[in-house]
Formats: structure tokens, sequence, C-alpha cells
């Protein structure tokens, strides 16, 4: 199973094919602790920099995927030695890569837990999104349990209510939707406390999506690599976090690249 670690700052990033990635989830369902998965974009590298926990949490995971074109193209970028900056940009939106989005693990991991006859978790997002998203889930795979946590207010200690119910239904697989740099934090924290869990993910906003709450990009905008200008259209409040993964991340991942030549 090639794994491509690289490093971005005081994070990295695993560069790993699709298939080989949920293989890999499949074999930790024969294990017996719990490996944490980040779906890291740049976003959160950005954020890791001056966030000593949110750091440690994202580098004490058993695997960082990067679910973002942006990480995908750093590893491209870093390692050329003949495309400077700006023509790289324009580039990679006419390269095809392979991502492995907070979406994608939702349901493949289903699929596999369905498979293997282990029982699944929402955690986090809205009421409605995870209700949406436990009967998408049940409709594609009739035989899986899923089970959803209760409406709750984030809480890093537990709440105690909730972190009680996932003892009681014993999943093998957790996805938390809490969003960065929460659904990490979490994880790290409690990971441990979990006998059943053998897959912990953080999977963002994939709940919202799956529900239908919100709208995934078109396919060709997915393919030239600019789904965050779907989400700029969407929201135009996120300018701002969008800012800093196609105007700041690039510059850091220049400045890394420039240290690292020189």
């Amino acid at each position: 199973m090639p794994i491509d670690t690289f490093s971005l700052g005081h994070t990295s990033a695993d560069i790993i094919r699709a298939d080989d990635f949920y293989h890999t989830c499949d074999a930790w369902l024969d294990g017996s602790s719990v490996n944490h998965v980040v779906t890291l974009n740049p976003e959160m590298v950005m954020e890791a920099k001056g966030n000593a926990d949110f750091r440690d949490a994202i580098n004490s995971a058993d695997m960082r995927i990067p679910d973002g074109a942006g990480l995908i193209w750093a590893h491209w970028y870093i390692r050329s030695e003949f495309w400077s900056l700006i023509p790289s940009l324009v580039a990679f939106s006419f390269r095809s890569v392979e991502r492995i989005t907070g979406v994608d693990i939702v349901v493949r991991l289903s699929q596999i837990a369905e498979k293997r006859g282990v029982p699944v978790y929402l955690l986090g997002g809205t009421t409605r999104q995870v209700e949406r998203t436990k009967r998408l889930l049940a409709r594609r795979f009739p035989a899986l349990s899923v089970h959803t946590s209760s409406d709750h207010v984030f809480d890093i200690s537990g709440p105690s209510d909730v972190l009680a119910d996932i003892q009681r239904v014993q999943p093998a697989i957790l996805f938390v939707a809490y969003g960065a740099p929460k659904q990490a934090l979490w994880i790290q924290r409690h990971k441990k406390e979990f006998s059943s869990v053998r897959i912990a993910v953080g999977v963002g906003g994939a709940f919202a999506i799956l529900s239908e709450e919100k709208r995934r990009a078109p396919d060709f905008l997915r393919a030239l690599n600019l789904e965050w200008l779907w989400r700029l259209f969407l929201e135009p409040s996120r300018l701002p976090r969008i800012w800093t993964a196609v105007v700041k991340f690039p510059r850091f991942v220049h400045r890394q690249k420039v240290k690292k030549v020189s």
C-alpha cells in the first residue's frame, strides 16, 4: 500500500489512492484499536500554524487524507523543479486528480460496514442533516445499522449523554461532523474511550451535502479543481476562508518550496 507522506509546515498529508485507502480501512476493522482519519484541507493547514492543540491532533492521527485539491496541488508543486507559482496554479486546473472527500468516505465506509455487518454512528451536524443522511444511507445500504446522536451543543468534554450513547451502540465506524478544528480535537480526546470503534473520521460538512441541504459543486467545476468557486457562489460570507485557501495557502507552500530549494 504506497503512501506518500509530505510535510506542510509543521503538519503533513498522506497521498494515497482511494482504493488503497478503503482497503486499509477494511483491514482496520479487523484490528483492536481506533484509527483516527483527518480529512485535511488548506484552511486546516493554515489554522494549524497558530493552533498548537489542533496541530497535535492532526499529527497524531493515523492518516491525513487530502480533502481538497489544494493539498494535491501542493504535493505536486513542491516536488516540481520546473513550475513557478502562478503557472503551476493555472496548469493544475487541467490536471485530473483523485480526491478522497468526506462525502465519499461516509458513503464508501458505510458500504464496507454493511458488508461487514457492523454499525456506524453519525455525530455532529444539525438534527435535520443527520436524519436525512441516515435515511439516505438506509436506502442505499438496507442492511446497514445506522445510529445518530441526539441534538446537542458541541462540548469538547462530551457531552456525557452522547458519550454514553456511543458506548451503548458500540459502532465500529464513527463519523464526526463538528467541523475543523473541533472534530479533530474531539476525536483525539475521546478515541480511546470507545472499545468498539475502529475508525473515527472527521467528515466536516459531509452531512450537509448528503442531506441535500447544500448542493455539491457541478462535475465540471470539480474536474477543474474549482470547487471553491462554487462555495463562494453559494455562500459569499465564506470569502475570508476561501481567501485563505486559494491565496494565503499557495503563498505559504511557495515559501516552503523556496526555502527547501535554497
